[in-house]
């Protein structure tokens, strides 16, 4: 690819800068979504400049926007879609047209009825062990993996040394990835992880700062070729930035191909003014990120933008007014100063869900946001933040701002959001910031990625810092979780959380990636009796309390952690001869048929204890008809009104 020399520089001083901007060059688009009438609806500020609005719709996963669902006059600031489905996450995209070029874009994802996930996929932990050996350090990592699996994600943990290659790491991630690819979705690295580096870029513009960039995408992308042949650039005055072929820093500007985890880096190396030791640095961000997923940590659902850069036509701003909207909405977005408003010491009282700044930066601060050296000496009340302005966005530098803001306060993660712009409006109906990142780094101007100069889409710059796991908001989770093996059945039982219209239960085998959901629609009573395992093994269950959760992107059920407990199942398979109840011919095709002395409520399961057929069975002979189950073992169940279980393998052939 042709290189591109920029040279539209990030002013360190914003004095000279000129305009303003009120939305960053957005629509700030929210939704209120209802099942009755079947609804959901869109509303942005009123702009003098619209002509028109076209509204464009897709589902959640699909690529490219199909044709406009409709185009609307630029005097309205709202629209209805009445053609819409419970339980099903619709994207949107507003683009509002004008008379001269000026065109701004808003998004929304949106949700009514939402239910809760119940398997989020294979979460790759990659641990650095240089402080394994302290128990405080392991146990914090453990309980980071626990917070892990108790939210749905199946955890595989890789542990590497600081001095291992990039190469070397991501062949252990690869392998990881390898063992089940469909599911792996999610890649956390903790600790002093090798960082990739990568390209010949400046994406702040600065000649003295072009060369390689860190670049964590390397590991997020697992079939795209990267390189180290081509790149001998030493022009740079950090030497980190110095890339030449053949060593370990690769070639690319832009990420090869989709990257296919969803990637994010918690890491406190390299700060020495931080106030305490890399290791303490990240037991108190484990401590405070654990606190925050049982709820402990309470913020105002509110966002702050502090908008140094607002002369410059690419709206770096943006990047807030156009997530805030739907993620807290319009009337909640503040504008103050970032430091002052959001410091815990001088500002206690006050606290935000989102914050946003930017302005002319250096590697360890940024003009009229602040310094590495504010944050080690103060904390932010922020949970999530998103920082712009030159030379800190290479955040792999010693002192660090982006690492540094981290370390104290609520804050958990952040991004160096204006060159691209970040997207993470999903996280308004229950997804996970990895996610966010994920849909960033593979964005093909699907969603605008910078107002003026598109070509810094996909750009290897593009970094989380902080837990991927992170959902924006957790509820309470369930206590005084008690299990009890009855043999045919366990019981759990569980105290009542205040505020949650109901509790979902899972089950998951200890050899199993996956979590069975055991109920259909949330449970309001306090216990809950498996009698559905279909064979033996280590079993855990995990309650979660639900809550119905409703934002400016719509309404979802929104489950707490769970409270994982365990138990051994032992079910004896009794052989059709030896029970009351026989079930001919076994392989079965079409046709199962099932004599029994008595009357019996059957259920059919798959291995993992999915119910796929329930009827209640007369004495005597009877045909069920099985025509569309697919060729495979299954576990059928019988319960007769004496109290007698009795599970039974049965065998479908193929046709």
């Amino acid at each position: 690819m042709k290189k591109i020399s920029f040279i539209y520089l990030l002013l360190i001083s914003s004095n000279l800068l000129f305009g303003q901007q009120t939305y960053g060059d957005s629509l700030s688009l929210q939704v209120e979504a209802q099942a009755t009438p079947t609804s959901i609806t869109l509303t942005w500020q009123n702009d003098a400049d619209a002509t028109n609005f076209v509204i464009y719709r897709k589902l959640k996963g699909t690529y490219n926007w199909p044709a406009p669902i409709n185009t609307i006059s630029g005097t309205l600031n709202t629209y209805t879609d009445f053609s819409t489905n419970p339980n099903v996450i619709y994207d949107y995209r507003v683009k509002m047209e004008s008379s001269t070029s000026l065109e701004r874009n808003g998004y929304v994802s949106s949700a009514y009825e939402l239910i809760a996930t119940s398997n989020r996929g294979i979460a790759i932990v990659v641990i650095s062990d240089t402080y394994l050996a302290s128990s405080s350090y392991s146990d914090r990592i453990n309980q980071y993996i626990e917070d892990l699996e108790n939210d749905g994600w199946f955890p595989k943990r890789i542990d590497v040394q600081a001095t291992q290659s990039a190469i070397d790491v991501k062949a252990l991630i690869l392998a990881k990835y390898n063992e089940d690819p469909s599911q792996t979705k999610l890649l956390s690295l903790v600790g002093n992880v090798p960082v990739p580096y990568s390209g010949e870029i400046n994406p702040d513009g600065h000649g003295d700062h072009l060369g390689a960039w860190p670049t964590d995408a390397y590991y997020a992308d697992v079939n795209g070729t990267w390189t180290d042949v081509s790149v001998n650039n030493i022009s740079s005055s950090n030497m980190k930035n110095h890339n030449v072929p053949g060593d370990g820093k690769f070639d690319q500007d832009y990420i090869p191909g989709a990257v296919e985890l969803q990637v994010g880096r918690i890491d406190f190396s390299d700060l020495p003014n931080a106030g305490a030791s890399e290791e303490e640095l990240t037991i108190r961000y484990l401590d405070k990120l654990h606190v925050y997923k049982i709820a402990g940590i309470q913020v105002d659902k509110r966002a702050l933008i502090d908008d140094e850069f607002t002369g410059y036509p690419e709206g770096f701003s943006q990047n807030g007014y156009k997530n805030f909207a739907p993620l807290v909405g319009r009337s909640n977005i503040v504008k103050a100063d970032y430091f002052s408003e959001l410091s815990l010491n001088s500002n206690p009282s006050s606290s935000y869900l989102w914050s946003y700044g930017c302005g002319g930066g250096w590697y360890s601060g940024a003009g009229g946001i602040g310094s590495s050296a504010n944050f080690a000496s103060d904390s932010l009340s922020s949970v999530f933040t998103m920082l712009f302005g030159s030379y800190f966005g290479d955040w792999n530098y010693t002192d660090g701002f982006m690492k540094t803001s981290l370390t104290q306060g609520n804050a958990l993660t952040t991004c160096w959001a204006g060159r691209p712009n970040w997207h993470f409006y999903h996280m308004g109906i229950g997804d996970n910031i990895g996610y966010s990142a994920f849909l960033t780094q593979n964005n093909n101007e699907q969603y605008v990625s910078n107002t003026t100069y598109p070509f810094f889409n996909k750009y290897i710059s593009l970094n989380l810092l902080g837990d991927p796991s992170l959902r924006m908001i957790y509820k309470d989770q369930p206590t005084n979780v008690t299990i009890f093996d009855g043999g045919d059945f366990t019981t759990l039982t569980w105290d009542a959380v205040s505020g949650a219209i109901g509790y979902n239960i899972y089950r998951r085998y200890d050899d199993s990636t996956n979590f069975l959901k055991l109920n259909t629609t949330p449970i309001s009573s306090l216990s809950f009796q498996d009698v559905s395992f279909p064979t033996n093994g280590l079993a855990h269950y995990y309650v979660k309390a639900v809550f119905d959760e409703t934002t400016a992107s719509g309404n979802y059920h929104n489950e707490s952690l769970g409270v994982k407990q365990s138990a051994f199942i032992n079910v004896s398979l009794i052989e059709n001869q030896n029970s009351n109840v026989h079930v001919f011919p076994n392989p079965f095709t079409d046709n199962l048929t099932i004599s029994s002395t008595e009357e019996q409520h059957i259920e059919l399961f798959d291995l993992d204890g999915k119910l796929l057929f329930s009827s209640a069975l007369k004495s005597g002979v009877q045909a069920i008809e099985l025509t569309t189950l697919s060729a495979g073992m299954y576990l059928l169940k019988t319960s007769s009104l004496s109290g007698k279980i009795v599970l039974q393998k049965i065998i479908k052939s193929a046709n």
